[in-house]
């Protein structure tokens, strides 16, 4: 269910840019840059299974040896899945979690409860309209943009109880790794063709 989610909420996402004529800069990736988002266990399990497939080495590897934010020199704390030699950037980009799918293309509410679109600062407008509200939305630019909290409260209900237990990435994303990885070295044929043995250092005996 989780994946239909996401197709759909890149549908809409598909469907407003082309409709609005808002898009970002190629290869950009400033939002990456200077943002950690906070992410459901669900979400988090989904981009470890992503990982651990893709990349058995690496899974292994930041179980081992941590993921801590990206720091940059002028003070800009970053996503420590971002990549600067692709042209989107994220290393996990099928798997990524629904607010990166939905960042800078969706409408949110205001204090009313009327959705709120508003482009940033370095997206290109087709029409030259970069921002609506209400019912202009749907007149400004010819479709209306996705709810972020509409799809994210969707993405909450999938699993409720882990509803609040939200997450910087750095964090939801080692607990899941670590989760998955040992379910699949309790296996015998583990499909990952088997990683690096990692098992924490055990005390001396006094």
């Amino acid at each position: 269910y989780k994946r239909q989610l996401y197709r759909r909420a890149d549908a809409a996402v598909a469907a407003f840019t082309e409709a609005s004529g808002i898009s970002c800069p190629f290869g950009c990736g400033s939002c990456c840059e200077g943002f950690v988002p906070d992410i459901l266990p669900l979400e988090a399990s989904y981009v470890a299974v992503y990982l651990a497939a893709a990349d058995a080495g690496r899974a292994y590897s930041l179980v081992a040896n941590g993921l801590e934010p990206r720091v940059y020199e002028d003070g800009r704390v970053g996503c420590p899945l971002y990549a600067d030699d692709t042209p989107y950037h994220c290393t996990v980009y099928e798997a990524r979690p629904l607010i990166c799918r939905m960042f800078a293309f969706s409408a949110v509410r205001d204090k009313r409860g009327v959705p709120v679109f508003s482009a940033c600062k370095l997206a290109t407008s087709g029409s030259g309209v970069r921002s609506a509200t209400g019912t202009e939305l749907l007149d400004s630019f010819g479709v209306e943009p996705p709810l972020m909290a509409d799809m994210g409260t969707e993405l909450a209900s999938i699993d409720p109880d882990s509803a609040g237990e939200r997450k910087a990435l750095p964090e939801a994303l080692l607990e899941a790794l670590s989760r998955v990885l040992f379910l699949v070295g309790m296996r015998d044929d583990d499909p990952l063709g088997g990683g690096p043995t990692i098992r924490p250092t055990m005390p001396r005996a006094g």
